[in-house]
């Protein structure tokens, strides 16, 4: 069993469900029952993530010890590709999403339902949208609501005006990037609202996918990322670690509220970041070099 700092951590499930590639669906079952049984308390989902409700539900249906937090989504459609995405933020759109997902999960609720990228919303939708939300709370589908992607500066009200309990982000704080430490972490401690980093090793630029987008820098990366990703590889190297684990050691140490969201597609990437929780945070001595390297960015 690991120790308490697993707390903090929510088991998303896009490589587990095929968004990043072909899956052996019972594999990916085993790992997540295993992520349950080390301690994790949360698991996060959504329609676009391949298989991965169906996963989440037929593992409900199979674990034993205290249920854990459940999280999916509306807005995005249901899809088997990280990179390709369709939408449909319309209110009946939504409703059927989340029926069909309250079914694959085999629950009447969800603990968080997110609202699925909304930076894609048009603005003029947007206010519906969040109605659409609400609605689901207020009829129990749904114990708390959240925006489950990075937050354009339009969306910020409907933060900051408590509608919303949650703000899940992707590549705004890890090694490669802390650009919501002076944005939305503020906003979500100023407004008491919980604020999860998804893809703490920014897409695996952090860990196993180091050597090839550095090679071949992917269209959605910009090289300045991939230059600050070699930059703390260059000190892992030096300090004989792994990249992934200095990576999520470095963001255990940030001095901030929040819930760090590892998307392990196998039981050894799970192993290797409940591996490096459970090693604390960092030296302060090596925090400060990491933390250094955005400065030389500069």
């Amino acid at each position: 069993m690991y120790d308490r700092g697993i707390d903090k951590i929510v088991l998303g499930t896009a490589a587990l469900g095929g968004a990043w590639g072909i899956v052996n669906i019972e594999e990916s079952i085993k790992v997540i029952l295993n992520a349950l049984s080390l301690g994790i308390t949360a698991l996060d989902t959504a329609p676009a993530y391949g298989d991965a409700e169906n996963l989440v539900g037929r593992v409900l249906k199979q674990w034993n010890g205290v249920k854990p937090e459940i999280s999916t989504k509306v807005g995005r459609l249901k899809g088997h590709s990280a990179i390709e995405a369709e939408y449909d933020y319309s209110a009946a759109g939504m409703e059927r999403s989340l029926e069909n997902s309250l079914k694959c999960l085999g629950i009447p609720q969800v603990d968080v339902l997110f609202l699925h990228e909304p930076a894609v919303v048009p603005e003029e939708m947007a206010a519906g949208v969040v109605r659409q939300l609400l609605h689901f709370k207020e009829q129990g589908l749904a114990k708390r609501i959240g925006l489950g992607g990075n937050l354009p500066r339009w969306f910020t009200p409907f933060l900051e005006d408590g509608q919303f309990d949650v703000l899940m982000e992707f590549n705004r704080l890890n090694a490669c990037n802390l650009e919501a430490l002076d944005s939305t972490i503020p906003i979500c401690e100023q407004y008491k609202k919980e604020y999860y980093a998804a893809s703490p090793l920014n897409m695996g630029l952090l860990g196993c996918n180091f050597q090839q987008f550095s090679q071949s820098v992917p269209d959605w990366l910009d090289s300045g990322t991939v230059k600050q990703a070699g930059r703390v590889n260059s000190i892992a190297e030096r300090l004989g670690i792994e990249l992934d684990i200095l990576a999520l050691r470095f963001l255990n140490s940030i001095p901030a509220s929040f819930k760090i969201v590892i998307g392990a597609a196998n039981q050894h990437q799970l192993n290797n970041s409940l591996n490096a929780i459970n090693r604390g945070r960092l030296p302060a001595a090596i925090y400060n070099e990491v933390l250094q390297t955005f400065n030389e960015n500069r």
